[in-house]
């Protein structure tokens, strides 16, 4: 009928909450997120404490000092999925379901003990079949005493029937570099099964602090030049929001500056929804982006020309590397393969950043050289399976009329023989015992 109004609702289906429990891609992510949660509720002036406990059957999270959680604040803001209390405000969550959706991507069920600054007691509440998600969770809550002084704010998230892999050590390192700044000027205390957490210091050899104003924020931090020696440190600037980082080996439009490092705070930039990257299309991260690129500029082309420092540890596998590529060839050659000239030396020396090796004549012997500047080479760090690879590469191009399907077959014949004789040397080697002084 002509003039009739229909009128239609929007539905939400609970089972879509969990389809978001899956939008982690390791448990170290999810743990990641449940930590940022904590760091959210940092307090003015205030340090706050988040201690990390990883068991084979739990995960748990503790956090002391923070805003913390009471009856109202549970209902209100955690249990409202896609509501955040935090959007609007200069935090790092926004969108009321990470926290949520990491409980679920890790384990079967929960446990949360929960209380704000001044509270007599904690509440607690807990679902032990948190993945069933065929209607939205109704839960009591139940007061328990206070864990920690009354004066503070607290959480705790202990996540039962864990069913995802975690490795510690790697959980434990992502940690330190993620939250490096907080820790560093001790904002925030972090452990990880009762081990505090200190970030190592970046070796430089020369370091600028900045602060400028940008689209009326204040962007900070520092930018210099990685020490020749030290610890293996990735180039380019770390980038940071609220303290935590998002993106690192940023170059802001420069290129092939092995040994330019920094970081850099950068407010009021949107993230995007799972914080592995900044909206790079936002007027923000362009403004900044423009007077960084400007501001690095003369420092840039000071090291433009410069060689990159090669990882000690590179230089060490290069020889490796060689025997295991001649034993290689040998063994191809004892198959029936066609004969070629001994493999030569393996050298490691800077090319243009575009070249992954070469091949030069010196003395009447032919060396491949290894590009210790390109990008492939910075990323592996040069370790010796990279070496291996690149070097057959190099030799195995020389060869006059192989169509390229049985170029890369023999490429992988040969790292393959490589990676088997490596294996089977390992297997012989015999176990180191100590050694006894036997008194006759």
């Amino acid at each position: 009928m002509t003039g009739e109004r229909i009128t239609v609702r929007e539905r939400l289906a609970p089972e879509i909450t969990a389809s978001l429990f899956a939008n982690y891609r390791t448990a170290g992510d999810a743990i990641l997120e449940l930590v940022d949660n904590s760091v959210d509720s940092r307090l003015p002036g205030r340090p706050l404490r988040v201690d990390v406990v990883v068991r084979p059957a739990f995960i748990q999270i503790t956090t002391v000092g923070g805003r913390g959680m009471g009856p109202r604040e549970v209902e209100a803001h955690y249990l409202r999925w896609g509501a955040s209390a935090k959007r609007g405000r200069n935090l790092l969550g926004r969108y009321g379901q990470g926290g949520k959706a990491a409980i679920g991507h890790l384990g079967q069920g929960f446990t949360i003990d929960a209380s704000r600054p001044g509270d007599e007691s904690s509440w607690q509440f807990s679902d032990t079949r948190y993945r069933d998600r065929s209607r939205l969770k109704v839960y009591e809550l139940h007061p328990i005493p206070k864990r920690v002084d009354r004066a503070l704010g607290y959480v705790r998230i202990r996540i039962e029937a864990v069913d995802r892999r975690v490795e510690v050590k790697r959980v434990a390192g992502r940690l330190v570099e993620t939250y490096r700044p907080l820790l560093e000027r001790e904002a925030l205390t972090l452990t990880v099964n009762g081990a505090a957490l200190h970030p190592p210091a970046i070796p430089t050899s020369e370091r600028h602090e900045f602060r400028v104003e940008v689209a009326g924020e204040a962007v900070s931090g520092w930018y210099g030049v990685l020490a020749e020696e030290g610890p293996g440190v990735d180039p380019g600037l770390r980038c940071y929001r609220l303290g935590r980082l998002v993106g690192g080996g940023e170059l802001f439009g420069h290129e092939g500056l092995a040994r330019l490092v920094g970081e850099v705070e950068m407010p009021n930039v949107p993230l995007t929804t799972n914080k592995a990257d900044f909206d790079r299309d936002s007027e923000p991260w362009i403004e900044i982006e423009d007077h960084l690129h400007r501001l690095l500029a003369p420092l840039a082309a000071r090291l433009s020309g410069a060689t990159a420092p090669t990882p000690a540890r590179a230089v060490r596998v290069t020889e490796q590397a060689r025997r295991l590529l001649g034993q290689a060839l040998r063994m191809v050659e004892l198959r029936g393969g066609a004969r070629r000239e001994p493999l030569g030396p393996i050298v490691l020396r800077p090319l243009d950043r575009g070249t992954r090796s070469r091949t030069v004549e010196e003395d009447g012997a032919r060396l491949i050289v290894i590009n210790p500047c390109h990008p492939l080479f910075l990323a592996r760090r040069g370790d010796v399976w990279y070496q291996v690879e690149t070097a057959a590469r190099e030799l195995l191009a020389g060869a006059d009329g192989v169509p390229a399907d049985e170029y890369e077959r023999q490429v992988d014949e040969l790292v393959l023989l490589a990676l088997d004789l490596r294996a089977r040397r390992r297997k012989r080697a015999p176990s180191r015992q100590p050694k006894l002084n036997l008194v006759g």
